[in-house]
């Protein structure tokens, strides 16, 4: 964080806390997650923060374009993401690259989830993540995509 920017801080607490650090892919997948991932511990891992984040919006989040709290749990974080080989890691930089820039984020920057979710909902279609994500092996069960456009309509107030 800069020296002239003010903490992100919990609206019940007033407290500093820090931040949950999420790729700009990750914003993304987490509109979709339903209880499915690549191990246990990496579904129990996205669950808890999934949790906190829907309980408490107004959790600080850094965006990142780096393996985050996420990937610590991933079985395929080896040095960096080798789902597809040890070079797979670059794919998902440039992944991430490309959604913080949609939503006009830059890498370290701060902001609280219920912001993400605006500028999510604002900023994205499902469709999108057609070109976005490629061929993600999660693309093709469309929960991603469902969850962006229930945020969209909630947060435009589309009907």
């Amino acid at each position: 964080m800069k020296s002239n920017e003010t903490p992100v801080t919990t609206q019940t607490s007033g407290k500093q806390v820090d931040p949950v650090i999420i790729r700009g892919h990750t914003l993304l997948c987490l509109q979709g997650f339903r209880g499915e991932g690549y191990s246990p511990d990496f579904v129990d891992n996205m669950a808890a923060i999934h949790s906190r984040l829907h309980s408490e919006p107004q959790t600080p989040v850094q965006v990142t374009d780096t393996p985050d709290q996420f990937c610590r749990a991933c079985p395929n974080l080896k040095g960096g993401c080798t789902l597809r080989g040890p070079d797979f890691e670059q794919h998902i930089v440039s992944q991430d690259r490309q959604v913080l820039k949609l939503l006009g984020l830059k890498v370290g920057q701060e902001v609280t989830w219920a912001e993400l979710l605006t500028r999510i909902g604002s900023r994205m279609q499902g469709e999108m993540l057609d070109g976005i994500c490629g061929d993600c092996q999660w693309l093709a069960l469309g929960f991603c995509k469902e969850g962006i456009e229930q945020l969209r309509h909630s947060v435009n107030g589309i009907l």
